[in-house]
């Protein structure tokens, strides 16, 4: 009776932070936005519209996000936003995840598209 409810947890990842969302920020043409993350703490944004100029402290790159584009950023430091074009753009944060089940992230690029 009970198979289906033990199919659904066994698939279930407890050790999985949750998520705090934090947006959508909408940014006029020129404006800035910043945050300073903290070490564990990930931050994700998402362009939801316009075209953002991005830039991370501690990153030799900066990244420009069209509307779809996704960038994690996993250390901490200052991120600073400008809109190229009017922008919305939407943030997630997760809490630390202190266990080694948590799957890699590509590390070759921030930018997921």
């Amino acid at each position: 009776m009970w198979d289906w409810m033990r199919t659904v947890v066994s698939g279930l990842r407890f050790e999985a932070a949750p998520a705090r969302n934090m947006g959508p920020v909408h940014l006029a043409q020129g404006a800035l936005w910043s945050e300073r993350t903290r070490s564990g703490h990930p931050l994700t944004l998402t362009c939801r519209e316009g075209m953002l100029w991005l830039t991370c402290e501690g990153d030799a790159k900066d990244y420009v996000l069209h509307p779809g584009d996704t960038l994690r950023m996993e250390r901490s430091g200052h991120v600073v936003v400008q809109a190229l074009k009017p922008s919305r753009f939407c943030l997630m944060q997760r809490a630390p995840v202190h266990t080694p089940c948590t799957p890699p992230v590509r590390k070759h690029e921030g930018l997921v598209r």
